[in-house]
């Protein structure tokens, strides 16, 4: 994005004295971040590569999930590590070449899903995905795009009661937090959704979740209002703070360094890079997630389904039915591995029989994931004037609008609206 900028009012300073703040990443986190800072009277600049693609708001599954209160890592993860290595058609995989670099995230992932962990971490998820769909229903309706949002629920179907009984334990943590999840029979399936295939014949409706027709599109437009409303896009790759004696006062940039009093790290994957370097190294990990957008699917989808037992998403988008999902743990800079889009492709006809698989694409992306499923909301331990916002690993879309409140409320020297304390950037 290159769009212009210019000013309709006079910015205030917060509480804090900042009046001139910069965001790192133009995703999904930094554009909601942006927006809220800027509703709050300051002035916001966005730094950005623009390269829309390699974002995780390009491509992901377009899942609004309230719901989703558990953690990846649940109690009996450790005894699923062998097939995350071997099988590499796995929901969760590890390449070989990368185990060792991997081994250190791992080892918290594993000790992330103790019963009383989760429990905690759960309570954490609630309190920052519970209000997503209503804050991007007010969001979309300021800057007139409630065409991008539906609430229709979801569907999570497995193939047999055995299945079902294996994520028991997902469901009922579920059901403690609040959320409301129905069973849901044969019959009860196929009116709501009559191309599933009979194959899936259990599983749980989840009437309160909802999705973004265009995930893409949606950044664009928040974007496009931050820019009306006299924000600043800077097309540029960060590369370091610039820090004078006491505190970083610009981000340097294959460009010209840009200045602010205050620096919003929302940079995903990457973010880590830069939290680094002023004295946060947190264990964020790269999560691969794959996507085959079919453009000529010739069946109708009202609502997202998950087919639980391969742990991949089908939603229905405006430019045709995006098939989604997949783990995978590998370098930043490593290709695509585009066979683990093409097992997508190979399962869909045992969800949706009838399915057209003629015209396709295939995308991979790089989601910002924590061992603890949690994202990093915090001010960083060196510097007052840093605030960190990433890893949402595969919640990123859900989470954004509250993250969003949260850096807004810390940057203005308020109180959050949430117990902020599971998203310590300390807690490690």
């Amino acid at each position: 994005m290159n769009l212009p900028a210019h000013s309709t009012s006079r910015p205030s300073p917060s509480r804090s004295g900042y009046s001139k703040i910069v965001v790192v990443g133009g995703g999904i986190t930094g554009v909601t971040c942006a927006l809220a800072l800027q509703r709050r009277g300051l002035a916001v600049t966005i730094v950005d590569e623009g390269l829309a693609e390699r974002r995780c708001s390009f491509g992901n599954a377009g899942s609004l999930s309230p719901g989703s209160v558990a953690p990846l890592a649940m109690p009996g993860v450790l005894s699923q590590v062998p097939g995350m290595l071997i099988d590499p058609y796995a929901p969760l995989h590890i390449r070989a070449r990368y185990i060792l670099q991997v081994a250190p995230w791992l080892w918290q992932f594993i000790r992330s899903a103790s019963p009383k962990r989760v429990e905690e971490i759960s309570h954490g998820l609630s309190a920052l995905l519970s209000s997503s769909i209503e804050l991007y229903t007010k969001l979309l309706t300021e800057i007139r795009a409630n065409d991008l949002i539906r609430r229709r629920g979801q569907l999570q179907l497995y193939t047999s009661k055995k299945g079902f009984q294996k994520d028991a334990a997902v469901w009922a943590l579920r059901r403690a937090r609040g959320v409301t999840v129905e069973d849901v029979s044969l019959d009860d399936i196929r009116q709501l959704e009559p191309a599933i295939s009979p194959r899936y014949n259990c599983g749980v409706y989840l009437p309160n979740e909802g999705m973004i027709t265009d995930p893409a599109r949606l950044v664009e437009r928040l974007a496009e209002a931050f820019v009306r409303n006299g924000g600043q896009i800077v097309n540029a790759k960060v590369a370091a703070f610039d820090i004078d004696e006491t505190s970083p006062r610009a981000v340097s940039t294959n460009h010209a360094p840009v200045a602010g009093d205050a620096f919003v790290i929302a940079a995903g994957a990457w973010s880590n890079q830069l939290s680094s370097s002023i004295g946060d190294k947190v264990p964020l990990q790269t999560q691969r997630g794959y996507h085959v957008t079919l453009n000529n699917p010739g069946i109708e989808l009202n609502r997202p389904v998950v087919a639980a037992d391969r742990k991949y998403f089908v939603t229905p988008m405006d430019m045709g039915i995006r098939v989604a999902g997949t783990v995978e743990f590998d370098r930043l800079d490593s290709p695509p591995n585009y066979d683990r889009a093409r097992a997508l492709v190979d399962c869909i006809p045992e969800l949706l029989p009838s399915i057209t698989i003629d015209k396709k694409s295939l995308w991979m992306g790089n989601r910002p994931c924590m061992p603890d499923s949690l994202p990093v909301i915090d001010r960083s331990t060196s510097f007052p004037n840093v605030y960190y916002a990433f890893g949402n690993g595969h919640l990123g879309l859900t989470g954004a609008p509250m993250t969003a409140e949260i850096i807004a409320a810390l940057v203005m020297g308020e109180t959050p609206a949430i117990d902020v304390s599971p998203f310590h950037v300390s807690r490690f």
